[in-house]
């Protein structure tokens, strides 16, 4: 992750293993190439009319045979996903099949309490643009970014995070975004004006490199979270991707009927 759009054809983004996906899986490999582009799809990072790389090229990143990536192209083809063009390459369909996707419910504020015993590594940071999609807010003027690997209260890394911080933001605690959660410290320093997050929860698989982060195979199930938090204007002011160790992750919602002001008897 290098500060761009996370789509697949731009290849800084999409993390892809360098060794065989799955491998130690008794599901055939292409159903989990097939399910990482599934779920770019789904979330619409990998736009209608995307052109996908060559079979050639997808089995060279994910180290697999030419045959392995046909058959993931070929069953995203029977969904209706995508579709090649004689002489031009396979592309998501205009109209793809839109699949629904479970969101993470985490209240704000309660959100940053709960990760106040996290500490977060630095791999890379810089200042970039975070690749909003239009649903998730406008940008500030400037960001900070950082790709992190998080620790947990017993230090054991469980997720990596590419995440944006709104420059007027960062510039007030330089040190401490560096070093603390910084959800924890953008609600100390302006709780009153963060008042939406935002959140896209899909699934997908470990690349090397965040697998060797991570202490998994490359291959594993990870859960990808898109997080945006914006201000009363929606200027979004935090933005993170994270990617996480699916053994923590835990969705929970809780559904409650209306009951009438005067119920029958």
């Amino acid at each position: 992750m290098h500060g761009v759009s996370p789509c697949l054809p731009q290849q800084s983004q999409f993390h892809v293993p360098s060794s065989s996906p799955a491998a130690h899986s008794k599901s055939p490999l292409y159903h989990s190439i097939a399910g990482a582009l599934r779920s770019l799809i789904a979330c619409g990072e990998l736009k209608a009319g995307a052109q996908l790389p060559t079979i050639a090229a997808m089995a060279k990143r994910y180290n697999v045979a030419p045959v392995t990536v046909r058959e993931a192209f070929r069953l995203l083809t029977q969904e209706g996903l995508i579709r090649a063009r004689r002489g031009s390459g396979t592309f998501v369909n205009e109209t793809p099949l839109r699949l629904t996707s479970p969101v993470t419910e985490a209240g704000w504020p309660q959100l940053p309490q709960n990760l106040r015993e996290h500490r977060g590594r630095i791999l890379e940071a810089d200042d970039a643009t975070p690749p909003l999609l239009p649903h998730e807010g406008t940008p500030a003027a400037a960001y900070r970014r950082m790709r992190r690997v998080h620790l947990d209260e017993r230090s054991e890394p469980f997720r990596v995070v590419e995440l944006f911080v709104a420059r007027h933001y960062y510039d007030q605690a330089p040190r401490r975004f560096d070093q603390e959660m910084a959800l924890v410290v953008l609600e100390e320093l302006d709780a009153v004006h963060l008042v939406e997050m935002r959140q896209n929860f899909t699934l997908t698989i470990a690349d090397a490199d965040v697998a060797a982060h991570l202490g998994l195979r490359a291959g594993e199930p990870l859960g990808r979270l898109r997080r945006s938090l914006v201000d009363p204007q929606g200027v979004v002011v935090y933005f993170s991707i994270a990617l996480i160790r699916s053994d923590r992750i835990s969705l929970a919602w809780s559904m409650r009927r209306s009951v009438p002001a005067n119920p029958p008897a």
